[in-house]
């Protein structure tokens, strides 16, 4: 793994701890729903890369249909007990975070931001 790599395991893994109600993140590359980088042991990696391709392919398709010119922004899925969030992280890359719902949705999204300005200057090729 590659310095860029580490730093952003770290900053996964941080986050993680820190925040509460997060029980995993990731970051996977768009083009091809690859997982490049996970903080989480509690989730199967290949869960994660399949979930990720499905939620990209999904919501682009539909997209699509919709509308001629178009920007994903976010993915999300709210679960009884969990949310499931995809946000880019610039044009390559997308942040996966699985979360808990007993923390306040806006604290968890405004969390989320700043993890999100956190990782795009590691993640500029």
């Amino acid at each position: 793994m590659s310095l860029s790599g580490q730093q952003i395991e770290k900053t996964l893994r941080e986050f993680e701890s820190n925040t509460e109600g997060i029980l995993g993140c990731s970051i996977i590359y768009a083009k091809d729903a690859l997982l490049l980088a996970e903080s989480s042991q509690k989730f199967e990696r290949l869960v994660i890369q399949w979930l990720s391709e499905k939620m990209l392919s999904l919501a682009k398709e539909s997209l699509e249909q919709l509308m001629k010119v178009y920007t994903l922004m976010s993915v999300t899925i709210e679960e009884k007990d969990h949310f499931i969030y995809l946000r880019p992280i610039g044009e390559l890359y997308y942040a996966v975070i699985i979360t808990t719902k007993e923390e306040n949705r806006g604290l968890l999204e405004h969390n989320i931001k700043r993890l999100l300005q956190q990782l795009a200057p590691i993640m500029i090729e």
